[in-house]
């Protein structure tokens, strides 16, 4: 049967222009919480398929534009190259999605900043993402053990892949689309024909910033734009009893609102035994037991938290939702509330069950002096259902800093 249904599947053919659509646009950065008030790696584009068919999406290209977003400082002039090039498309870093993807009609799939769960910084938790821009050459951009990598094609960035949170613009680009190279006072950038262009959103720094545009006319007409920086809004494709409306008109096609990245509604149920073990690491499980050692370990956008992993099985994954919290000796809680909702995705499979990785204890303190060499009890709740399972470990931390 599984056979049968793979042979009359219809195929998946790559898309027109129009057909492939960004219908959701997250990077302004996310409200101040969890102890940062500049935190940005949240930042996703979600693409959906407008068609009635399967779209072949092996090759396709995803890229932001060259241009700042507006009068970010007194004296900023616009530099995008739109009014003198408006038959190209001059880009800032490139990125391939790999052969062989596949999406339904009318789903979506999300491309991630970072591919991991963002709380308590963000309300998003991207570790169930379809892809992630990772930049290989990067010591300080973590690789998710759970989200595949785009394929770099140019890259000018940092030590991430961060657009603008005052309002980058986006395209995506046809598989065949003939790259080029374009002179810009930044030094060359990429650029493409923008009859290559299958969607494209210009997003500005607010309804003031028209003179900033990036992109054609004929890849969109207008433009689109959030309240501020780190306001945790972002950009939606309206729809209709027909579907993504697409006037190739940023100004009408879009809406603000909170970000709500595109996930699978799973729900597994209690599959066997259920059992629950909380561990550390980042990329792999280690089991903690009482008494062990945690590092504690500086955010890269500001706060302290413990890396947290989970062993679990006999039930989910789909479905399950994770509550990480730490107490002091008191019993007082000591850490922002971190959740988790998993699909299958988000998890790795072993032998016997699953590991979640990559989830962060962040704890609600002044400074590495409140808690290092102190004991902590760490928790994990798990619920799916209105059934609940736990975990706890005491551990010391330690700053090997």
């Amino acid at each position: 049967l599984l056979l049968l249904a793979a042979c009359t599947e219809p195929p998946a053919v790559p898309p027109l222009p129009g057909e492939l659509l960004i219908t959701e646009l997250y990077t302004s950065g996310a409200v101040p919480a969890g102890g940062t008030d500049h935190y940005y790696s949240d930042q996703f584009i979600e693409i959906g398929n407008a068609t009635d068919h399967p779209l072949d999406l092996s090759g396709v290209l995803v890229a932001d534009m060259f241009g700042t977003a507006g009068k970010i400082n007194p004296g900023t002039e616009p530099n995008s190259l739109a009014g003198s090039h408006p038959d190209e498309v001059v880009m800032e870093s490139v990125w391939r999605l790999p052969s062989g993807v596949r999406l339904e009609a009318g789903e979506a799939i999300v491309i991630a900043h970072d591919g991991t769960n963002h709380r308590p910084f963000s309300t998003v938790d991207l570790s169930g993402a379809a892809f992630e821009a990772y930049v290989a050459d990067s010591p300080r951009d973590e690789d998710s053990p759970t989200v595949p990598n785009l394929e770099s094609v140019v890259y000018n960035g940092g030590y991430d892949w961060l657009m603008t949170v005052f309002g980058p613009s986006v395209v995506l680009l046809d598989a065949s689309a003939s790259l080029g190279t374009m002179s810009t006072p930044q030094g060359d950038r990429p650029s493409a024909p923008a009859a290559s262009v299958l969607d494209g959103v210009d997003t500005l720094m607010d309804r003031d910033s028209g003179a900033f545009k990036r992109l054609p006319s004929s890849v969109d007409a207008g433009f689109a734009w959030v309240s501020g920086t780190y306001t945790g809004e972002s950009l939606h494709r309206l729809q209709d009893e027909d579907g993504w409306i697409d006037t190739n008109d940023s100004s009408s096609d879009f809406e603000v609102g909170s970000p709500d990245p595109a996930r699978p509604e799973e729900s597994d149920g209690v599959t066997g035994t259920p059992e629950v073990a909380l561990g550390t690491g980042t990329d792999e499980f280690i089991p903690l037991e009482d008494g062990d050692m945690i590092e504690l370990v500086a955010g890269p956008q500001g706060g302290w938290h413990l890396d947290t992993t989970l062993s679990f099985s006999g039930f989910g994954p789909g479905g399950v939702t994770l509550v990480y919290e730490a107490l002091d000796a008191s019993a007082e809680r000591v850490s922002f509330e971190t959740t988790a909702q998993l699909v299958e995705a988000s998890v790795v499979e072993t032998d016997d069950g699953w590991h979640r990785l990559g989830d962060r204890v962040v704890l609600n303190i002044p400074g590495p002096g409140a808690v290092v060499g102190s004991e902590l009890i760490l928790r994990v709740t798990a619920a799916l259902d209105g059934q609940t399972w736990s975990d706890e470990r005491r551990v010391t931390v330690v700053d090997a800093q």
